[in-house]
């Protein structure tokens, strides 16, 4: 699926997360599908003592719609490529330790018994907001938030001293050496030489799961800026607050949604 007119011709959109693969076997008996078709993927996933309901479906032409509820935390969002808007919503909850389990464990049981929503609009939807929100930063307080998807470029308009949002800037290939920025609140920002995509342990750089999974090899700078910070700070990133990644989690807002469909040129 690529966009038409209302995006230049260069961006196609997708989105996504940045959570690593599991690397257990996963259990998919608690994933309960009470309907599953063309227009709506509906059910109930049962894990560790949380329970997660969701609702996703077709509402229009190229324009998908999320219900997804997480041990009473609602997550909703609306994926509009025909009109370029992409907008998600918290309800101002909040998700902890026990929610991100959940949501990492549903995207894996999804993937081993259903990679074939991957393919669709809303079952892409589904998949790949679980994984983003499993990124969120614990126990930050999730507002709603719109993305115009037609400013979305590669443009880079204010860095903030190489820490700021670097546009939907796409990095060389699947794979490689780039330079990843963040800060936190034990230090300014920082500049580290690394590897990212299919040069690194779990994919970092990549706007979705970890390596060899079923989402595309598109690799952002704003991913890798947010999953180096989370490397270097595995109990203050998605770990425990916005202190430490949570800015460099919403700066990898755009580059989850450009990369639905292929964006980088790899």
């Amino acid at each position: 699926m690529r966009l038409s007119s209302f995006v230049p011709a260069a961006l196609a959109l997708s989105l996504a997360a940045c959570a690593d693969q599991a690397d257990e076997p996963v259990d998919t008996a608690p994933l309960q599908l009470t309907h599953n078709d063309a227009t709506l993927i509906e059910g109930t996933f049962v894990h560790a003592g949380s329970v997660v309901t969701f609702d996703s479906r077709v509402v229009g032409p190229e324009h998908a719609q999320l219900h997804l509820d997480v041990n009473g935390v609602t997550l909703t969002a609306d994926l509009d490529l025909a009109g370029g808007a992409f907008t998600q919503d918290g309800g101002l909850g909040a998700l902890y330790a026990d929610d991100v389990a959940a949501l990492i464990a549903l995207r894996d049981a999804i993937g081993a018994t259903h990679p074939e929503f991957i393919d669709s609009l809303h079952g892409k939807l589904l998949v790949r907001h679980a994984d983003r929100m499993a990124e969120a930063p614990q126990g930050y307080t999730l507002d709603k938030r719109v993305i115009d998807m037609t400013t979305l470029t590669a443009a880079v308009d204010d860095r903030a001293g190489s820490c700021g949002n670097d546009g939907t800037t796409c990095l060389a290939g699947i794979g490689g050496y780039a330079y990843e920025y963040h800060d936190s609140t034990g230090h300014g920002c920082t500049a580290t030489y690394t590897t990212y995509g299919n040069y690194a342990s779990s994919c970092q750089g990549r706007c979705g799961a970890g390596c060899n999974w079923w989402f595309d090899d598109d690799m952002m700078q704003d991913c890798l800026d947010h999953d180096r910070c989370v490397d270097h700070h595995p109990t203050g990133g998605s770990g425990s607050g916005s202190a430490y990644c949570g800015d460099e989690f919403w700066d990898a807002d755009g580059d989850y949604v450009v990369t639905y469909v292929a964006y980088c040129p790899n």
